[in-house]
């Protein structure tokens, strides 16, 4: 799979991880059952690896915004799987999404009606892999039965970076909703895990929908 993010729609890592996990759900719902992409979407299952670009100028994003196959959400665009081989000569013009965003807040707790992507600490990723790496916690955790409400509802996130020993205390715990162990082809070593995902928790501060964070933003 591929997303690609429009050059500046970002600058903290909070928002684009959120806006990545939504649209790489949205692409495997929308696809994995069509006829011209559900056995290229089967096929990634099993190695679902996913490569985040950035479209530099307005010309590069409305040519991804072309691209068959694609699901455009929150200015990431999320691309149905297809081998190297098979992609447009854009996507091989596009730059790794390099770009430095703030980092997230720190903390460890779920909240009601998202989901709480958790970074490893001890982790220094550049941003494209840190997407990469929350959209495919938002994938696992969007296979839960229990959290088919939260698809539906849009997939609400939030992205936070526990302090080192809360996280290592999250990666024993039962119950989660996605736990992201990296086979190491990049950045970090085999069997790193990354992001850990929290399901919603049942009683606790709700945070703003997409369609509420949208209007505050253009409110600022």
């Amino acid at each position: 799979m591929v997303l690609v993010v429009r050059r500046g729609a970002f600058s903290a890592l909070a928002p684009a991880g959120a806006a990545a996990g939504a649209a790489a759900i949205a692409c495997l719902r929308r696809f994995e059952g069509s006829e011209e992409w559900g056995s290229a979407v089967g096929a990634w299952r099993p190695r679902p690896g996913k490569v985040v670009l950035r479209a530099r100028s307005a010309g590069q994003w409305q040519a991804v915004l072309a691209e068959p196959g694609g699901v455009a959400l929150q200015r990431v665009v999320a691309l149905a799987p297809r081998r190297r081989s098979e992609r447009a000569a854009l996507l091989d013009a596009l730059q790794a999404m390099t770009t430095t965003l703030d980092p997230p807040p720190e903390g460890a707790r779920p909240v009601a009606g998202a989901v709480t992507y958790v970074l490893n600490p001890r982790l220094e990723m550049s941003s494209g892999k840190t997407l990469a790496q929350i959209a495919h916690a938002a994938v696992m955790a969007a296979e839960r039965p229990e959290l088919e409400p939260w698809v539906r509802d849009r997939c609400p996130a939030r992205v936070l970076r526990a302090p080192a020993d809360a996280f290592e205390a999250l990666c024993g715990r039962d119950g989660l909703a996605a736990r992201v162990v990296d086979a190491g082809l990049t950045e970090v070593a085999p069997g790193t895990v990354t992001v850990l995902a929290l399901a919603p928790a049942a009683h606790a501060h709700r945070e703003p929908g997409p369609a509420a964070t949208a209007a505050a933003s253009r409110a600022r």
